[in-house]
């Protein structure tokens, strides 16, 4: 399961330990492999109650209405940590939750979609206290063997695939359902700590990605840690605290680059170990063979065949 991703099960114990969008589809992909079951994505987007996703979650079940509620994660998406871009379009007598633009690799959209559109069914009913009727479920991927009927069974309504988007619809008067648990005072203050981990998350990512992007186009030869804080135009101690605060390292961001551009070299069967070593910034493959067990178990060999 946690093949090629640089992870170990102790990591999954650590509240603070992020993981990355590599690291997740990589998992995706390893979990799709060893289940055998095509239809994974939903398995768990059905199973994922409302609780799962904390002040999100209760910022929406304490909405006064439904379409209050969905309103929630389609303007604070960085909370939902979805690969798609989400909308609410109302269309006459119908209402479609829209599931657009996949940022992820086309082979794994289906079970994504299948995690995003499964989750918001379940998450509705739990909203409205009953389970949420569909009227349609559309996707933008072509069938597969025996789609037709597990998504049939999974969404209880009609489904079509090769559409021009992803959506689930549903009739637009359940937008106006009021919610069981609807409480002003605790939806006001929830939804306030939703805004600011927002802000906080897309502000922490777009400084992230800037380190890391300086440090991918200079692998070969990685700065030094002050070097690095003058280029993120800050002191040592800054730069040290503000990767503490996203609970990282500058040696961990480096190895977390070293490690994919390794993968994506050695798949692409380009160069030997050496030359891949001196690609990411090692001085001989030795140092790469060592670092890459110490990253996922493997020598580099093993991984490449």
């Amino acid at each position: 399961m946690l093949f090629g991703t640089g992870l170990k099960p102790l990591d999954f114990e650590k509240s603070a330990k992020m993981v990355d969008l590599d690291q997740e589809q990589l998992l995706l992909s390893n979990a799709l492999r060893l289940s055998g079951c095509p239809f994974l994505g939903l398995d768990i987007g059905l199973a994922a109650r409302i609780s799962s996703y904390g002040l999100l979650g209760y910022a929406m079940m304490t909405a006064a209405d439904l379409r209050s509620g969905l309103q929630i994660p389609i303007t604070l998406p960085a909370l939902l940590g979805t690969y798609f871009s989400l909308s609410l379009v109302v269309d006459g007598e119908k209402v479609q939750l829209r599931a657009d633009h996949c940022r992820a690799p086309k082979e794994l959209e289906p079970i994504l979609t299948e995690l995003c559109l499964g989750s918001f069914k379940t998450i509705m009913s739990d909203m409205v206290g009953s389970s949420f009727e569909l009227v349609q479920a559309c996707f933008r991927y072509e069938s597969f063997e025996g789609a037709s009927e597990a998504y049939r069974d999974a969404f209880g309504c009609e489904v079509q695939f090769e559409y021009s988007c992803s959506m689930i619809v549903f009739d637009t008067a359940a937008l106006d359902i009021c919610l069981p648990l609807a409480n002003s005072l605790c939806h006001r203050k929830t939804l306030e700590l939703c805004q600011h981990q927002n802000r906080d998350l897309v502000s922490n990512r777009e400084w992230l990605e800037k380190l890391r992007t300086f440090l991918a186009l200079n692998l070969k030869e990685p700065p030094a840690f002050d070097a690095l804080a003058q280029q993120m135009h800050c002191s040592s101690r800054t730069l040290r605290r503000q990767l503490d605060g996203q609970h990282t390292s500058y040696r961990q961001q480096l190895d977390e680059l070293r490690f994919a551009k390794a993968k994506a070299l050695l798949s692409s069967e380009s160069g030997t170990i050496d030359q891949i070593a001196e690609q990411v910034g090692f001085s001989d493959g030795a140092a790469l063979r060592r670092a890459f067990r110490r990253w996922c178990g493997l020598s580099p060999k093993v991984f490449r065949s």
